[in-house]
């Protein structure tokens, strides 16, 4: 019997057509289509994405070259998340007590961008969907929080106001 090709001789209105859609509108699948190397590394790397927690030693953060495979290389990664989650936290107090500032609104900015960056590649990592990691971007990030806390008005309020007694008992005593 001949094989037939059934997108190529199946009309726009039948069945299998209408429930695949024509290749103008899927246009990730005529990609995939021409290319069947990609269709192979796309596959593949949807398999590897889990879309729930796992715990697992063997995971790949953030690029490709940082596969994680064994205990001591995954507890290392553990230890170095919680460091940048505290030095974020620490990041965001720095850049909100300088806000306001004129002579420092390079600094300023600057502190943002970095801040602000590295929750976005924490939130990446969270995105592994490795529990692991998540734990340790949960507990870095309270660390940081309760190392640095926010800063309210009357904090700083307070603060502005000893450091102003401060200046006026060392002008006193000075003499």
């Amino acid at each position: 019997l001949p094989t037939h090709n059934t997108r190529r001789h199946s009309t726009p209105d039948s069945p299998r057509t209408i429930l695949q859609g024509s290749s103008q509108d899927r246009p990730a699948a005529s990609m995939l289509e021409r290319d069947p190397d990609h269709l192979s590394s796309a596959s593949q790397s949807s398999m590897q994405m889990p879309m729930f927690f796992e715990w697992s030693f063997d995971t790949i953060v953030l690029f490709k070259q940082l596969h994680v495979q064994n205990p001591s290389t995954y507890f290392t990664l553990c230890v170095v998340l919680i460091a940048i989650c505290i030095l974020k936290q620490y990041l965001v107090l720095q850049q909100v007590l300088l806000v306001g500032s004129r002579d420092k609104v390079f600094l300023e900015t600057l502190l943002y961008i970095t801040h602000t960056s590295i929750g976005y590649a924490l939130m990446l990592v969270c995105m592994t969907f490795n529990a692991g990691l998540f734990v340790a971007t949960m507990v870095g990030l309270a660390i940081g929080h309760f190392l640095f806390p926010p800063v309210t008005f009357e904090n700083v309020k307070g603060l502005v106001d000893s450091e102003r007694k401060l200046a006026a008992l060392q002008g006193c005593c000075a003499h």
